[in-house]
């Protein structure tokens, strides 16, 4: 029923190397990475590349086991846009019962403001290609995105291709429309469960609200868990013998139906939601590098990460240049018998939870309005506060560790023991957020500032604070704040963009000072010398 056409470059892919070897409950590693095909000398740039940048995980699979495993890839990060290709694989699954000619019209997808005569032609096709012309407001955009939008109307359904967050967005409710299934479980059901993941579960996705009708769908996933599903699509849908997505499905989503003409950052060609390379190579990509590739002709997936939590990004040239040297790195074939050995597990906290803290489900709303909900399942605490369940590992004394999020958080409970406020970091930005939204940039500062006792070795706290002291047109103070944000984290990207753009308006006020007052003192010696 889906008969795609590429624009553009052919991209079709090669034949994958198959193999038999594929991760079960754990990972298998290869004892060394020359038995995967690297080459030392090559792996050593690598690492110095990966070193000097904010990256917070590299995760590299080579015929079905791991060659490198760096950083945190057993934590679950939020993926961002890397949702769409996870999207695009749940559609395939239900590829063969879906009508992807039929149009919004037909479907009676609607949205506020209503969508156009013109608007409503768009296909379920169009939508998963983005090259549905409708521009509207949309749940998750960046402020670029916002900015750069074509004017409404300006291409019919189906002509160009834009990449567009209401695109995205609406193929989250035509899914769970045509299927009848909610995205998050089905993701379990049908990729998670069948592929053995390790991290996933259910309750990790949340759902993003804004102006327009459609909500983002978001996923927090661990790289380890992301690299079952590169495998997954390095093999053609197949997984130990079961074809889990429809091979026609794999191949035509994977290739260039769009020419993205971003540059060359970016990939040139555009599936069905999938980032596609004239080589036959394609990858899922989300905001702050977050990424996974996969190289059929290799049988090699590379999944890279940074730390979305702390804000923490890597910009989309310097990804690509890791991703290069990655596949440089390997030219050679793996052996035909290395020697494996399973993953090593990262050490996980446990501690009983006391009586008190046994909270079935429990609510609390803040200060701004905002909602919090406490739960238990199997002796272990949750919290959520509209970004999915969190995990909470009990410290002693009221006070907890948020494991994904790596922050501390504090219960606070009356002498009956009910909760009455609850402390961390993330609460205490939101509540920043709301003041400074409402204009009052005090009230702003000290819930920052809450942040930075709480945890005083963040340097993105002291960045916040930095930006809301220039608000306030304290910029000698908001540079010194700037310094110890440099002083704990080096590369961050956003205190030293902060503080490059004060130092260069510090001198150019000055300098501008200066010709003014050589200005003056010019002017005040030709009036003597005219008296």
């Amino acid at each position: 029923m889906f008969v795609l056409t590429g624009v553009g470059f052919n991209s079709a892919l090669a034949e994958t190397q198959t193999t038999n070897r594929y991760p079960a409950e754990r990972w298998q590693q290869y004892q060394s990475p020359q038995q995967a095909g690297a080459r030392p000398h090559r792996l050593e740039k690598v690492e110095k590349f990966y070193k000097k940048r904010a990256f917070s995980g590299l995760f590299v699979v080579k015929n079905g086991a791991v060659v490198l495993d760096w950083g945190e890839n057993a934590r679950r990060f939020p993926v961002h846009s890397i949702r769409k290709s996870l999207l695009s694989a749940l559609f395939g699954i239900h590829a063969n019962d879906i009508n992807f000619r039929a149009t919004l019209a037909e479907l009676n997808i609607t949205d506020t403001p209503w969508l156009t005569d013109q608007e409503r032609t768009a296909t379920v096709f169009d939508i998963l290609a983005s090259r549905s012309g409708v521009y509207l407001p949309a749940a998750a955009e960046t402020f670029a995105m916002r900015q750069e939008k074509p004017a409404r109307g300006s291409n019919p359904p189906g002509q160009v291709w834009w990449y567009n967050n209401w695109d995205f967005n609406v193929a989250g409710t035509l899914f769970q429309q045509m299927t009848q299934e909610e995205i998050f479980s089905a993701f379990d059901r049908y990729l998670a469960k069948p592929l053995q993941m390790q991290d996933y579960r259910p309750f990790d996705g949340f759902y993003v609200k804004d102006t327009s009708e459609h909500q983002a769908f978001q996923f927090r996933m661990s790289s380890r868990d992301l690299a079952r599903v590169g495998l997954l699509y390095a093999r053609k849908g197949n997984w130990q013998g079961e074809q889990i997505l429809p091979e026609a499905w794999m191949e035509q989503s994977t290739q260039a139906i769009s020419e993205t003409n971003m540059g060359d950052k970016y990939p040139a060609g555009y599936g069905l939601m999938w980032w596609v390379e004239p080589e036959g190579s394609f990858s899922a990509r989300g905001l702050s590098s977050h990424v996974l590739a996969v190289y059929p002709k290799q049988d090699l997936v590379i999944v890279v990460r940074s730390d979305s939590y702390l804000e923490k990004s890597v910009s989309a040239r310097a990804t690509k240049k890791l991703l290069e040297r990655v596949v440089d790195a390997m030219p050679d074939d793996a052996a035909s018998q290395p020697d494996l050995t399973l993953l090593a597990e990262p050490s996980k906290e446990t501690a009983s939870l006391p009586q008190q803290y046994q909270l079935d489900d429990t609510s609390l709303t803040l200060e701004n309005g905002q909602l919090v909900r406490l739960k238990q399942r199997d002796n272990t605490l949750f919290i959520n506060y509209g970004e999915g369940d969190y995990e909470l590992t009990y410290k002693g004394d009221n006070k907890f560790f948020i494991l994904d999020r790596k922050e501390p958080l504090e219960l606070v409970l009356d002498e009956k023991g009910k909760l009455t406020d609850i402390n961390t970091p993330r609460l205490f930005y939101l509540q920043a957020a709301a003041a400074a939204k409402r204009g009052d940039l005090q009230q702003a500062q000290a819930w920052v500032e809450k942040v930075i006792r709480m945890s005083p070795e963040s340097a993105i706290a002291y960045t916040n604070l930095a930006k809301l002291l220039v608000a306030k047109e304290q910029v000698s103070v908001a540079l010194a704040k700037l310094d110890i944000a440099l002083q704990l984290d080096p590369n961050n990207q956003q205190a030293t963009g902060l503080q490059q753009t004060l130092l260069v308006q510090r001198w150019w006020s000055w300098l501008v000072g200066l010709i003014l007052s050589l200005l003056v003192m010019w002017r005040l010696l030709k009036v003597k010398k005219f008296l």
